[in-house]
């Protein structure tokens, strides 16, 4: 009895094209074994499907692109981590910094900051804006007027016309563009 392959949100020549960097894979994660690699997408989709709460199919095409996305850079980790045989990498090392920041947007898909809509396919961050700011000032204090549906500079009756300020449009012209 053969046990079925695993779903796996990322396909191995994905993971190993993210790998391979520009030198053609030479003494990258991208020389470790399919098995190895299929190991670290499989650690990567179930981290995944575990932070989201959704099983995805990615033949059905209403998985969100970032799944694949997320699911790459955890991949990556994983794998570089075989690669390496457990060595640090270091705060700054590329890998470390794709697998941080995927694991802090899956942190907010987790407590529902970011919202993926799974039909659409697009993810979405929820906000809102709370404008602390009292209403002191009106479009009369802007100095601007519109003239023929065009935004132009006004200026106040106890100011007078400033030399080169164009109020309005030249007698027998608009400020509509064709």
């Amino acid at each position: 009895m053969t046990t079925p392959p695993p779903v796996l949100y990322a396909s191995l020549s994905d993971l190993k094209l993210v790998l391979d960097s520009t030198d053609a894979g030479t003494g990258t994660a991208a020389q470790l074994t399919d098995a190895q690699l299929t190991l670290a997408l499989t650690a990567a989709t179930d981290r995944v499907t575990t932070y989201t709460g959704e099983v995805y199919n990615p033949a059905g095409g209403t998985m969100p692109g970032i799944i694949k996305d997320l699911t790459l850079d955890l991949a990556s980790w994983w794998a570089t981590t075989y690669y390496l045989k457990q060595k640090d990498m270091g705060p700054n090392h590329p890998v470390v910094l794709r697998y941080t920041e995927a694991k802090a947007v899956l942190e907010s898909i987790h407590k529902g900051e970011i919202n993926i809509d799974f039909a659409a396919g697009v993810a979405q961050a929820s906000a809102s804006v709370i404008n602390r700011i009292p209403a002191i000032f009106t479009f009369e204090d802007s100095n601007t007027t519109v003239i023929n549906g065009v935004l132009a500079a006004d200026v106040p009756p106890d100011i007078g016309p400033r030399p080169g300020l164009l109020t309005s449009p030249p007698e027998g012209q608009t400020t509509e563009f064709g």
